[in-house]
């Protein structure tokens, strides 16, 4: 009996021991991820935040619309560095934008400017490109946070920087707007990895670009007269994608279950009738 308490007193010594120890340690734990907290925050630099506006705008090819003003608002304690330039814009196949730099086609005035805290500036931008425009063109206007020191040496910087980016929709009108979107093929497709899809190609034909908001895609077997519609996920990319005018992209969709799959690829391009619809 006397060796049953002993033994339970040591056990319970080392399990109190044990939850010490434990604690400490956690408490340790705790304390340093705090101080790595501390260390990090103290490292990051301070987020210099600034407003870009509007976030699109349209521009005509001549006069007094081919010039536009943007403002910059700098809302922060600290002088901050900005960079505005004008890009192209473009899309692939897929869907996806490229871009390139426009400097061509604007004057930015300026380009380049240093703003005091809570302070703003006016940017004057000008189309300078083509002055017919049988469609309409799209750029980006890109207003870029750059680093700036205010003269501190680099070693008192931080490691990180946070620098702000807006990206802008800039459009040059047509002198006739006529919005048309149509899916000009349906066409059976087998993949590299031998699944039977159908490839839907859609094209903007009208002149000025339309955001395929709530599409709809209803396919026909010109055959069978059987139809099946696509929407929403089953669209891919293409629901909700800003089609710029005179841009073409393709999609693979899911073969219809209620379709046979041609056993012939002759005259397969013809074999259905795509309708496209979506809400302006």
């Amino acid at each position: 009996m006397g060796w049953y308490m002993k033994s339970y007193i040591t056990d319970n010594k080392k399990h109190l021991h044990h939850e010490h120890r434990n604690g400490m340690i956690q408490n340790m734990k705790s304390v340093k991820i705090l101080i790595i907290s501390i260390v990090f925050l103290s490292i990051v630099s301070p987020v210099f935040a600034f407003q870009f506006s509007p976030l699109e705008q349209e521009f005509e090819p001549t006069g007094a619309n081919s010039t536009k003003t943007y403002t910059i608002v700098n809302d922060s304690a600290d002088s901050i560095a900005v960079a505005i330039s004008a890009l192209t814009r473009d899309l692939t196949v897929s869907g996806e934008e490229q871009n390139e730099s426009a400097a061509a086609y604007f004057s930015i005035v300026p380009s380049k400017i240093i703003l005091k805290p809570q302070s703003s500036q006016i940017v004057r931008v000008q189309y300078r490109g083509p002055r017919t425009i049988p469609k309409e063109l799209s750029f980006r206007l890109k207003a870029e946070q750059i680093p700036y020191t205010q003269g501190r040496a680099t070693e008192n910087q931080s490691m990180f920087n946070f620098l702000y980016v807006y990206t802008t929709s800039l459009y040059i009108t047509p002198s006739r707007i006529s919005p048309k979107v149509e899916v000009t093929s349906a066409v059976p497709t087998v993949t590299g990895d031998g699944r039977q899809v159908l490839t839907l190609t859609i094209e903007n034909t009208g002149t000025v670009h339309q955001i395929l908001k709530d599409v709809e895609v209803e396919v026909i077997h010109n055959q069978t007269r059987q139809s099946v519609l696509y929407q929403g996920e089953a669209l891919g990319f293409v629901n909700g994608l800003n089609l710029l005018a005179d841009k073409t992209v393709s999609v693979q969709v899911a073969w219809p279950s209620n379709f046979e799959f041609p056993t012939s690829s002759v005259n397969s391009s013809s074999l259905l009738t795509p309708k496209i619809s979506y809400t302006e």
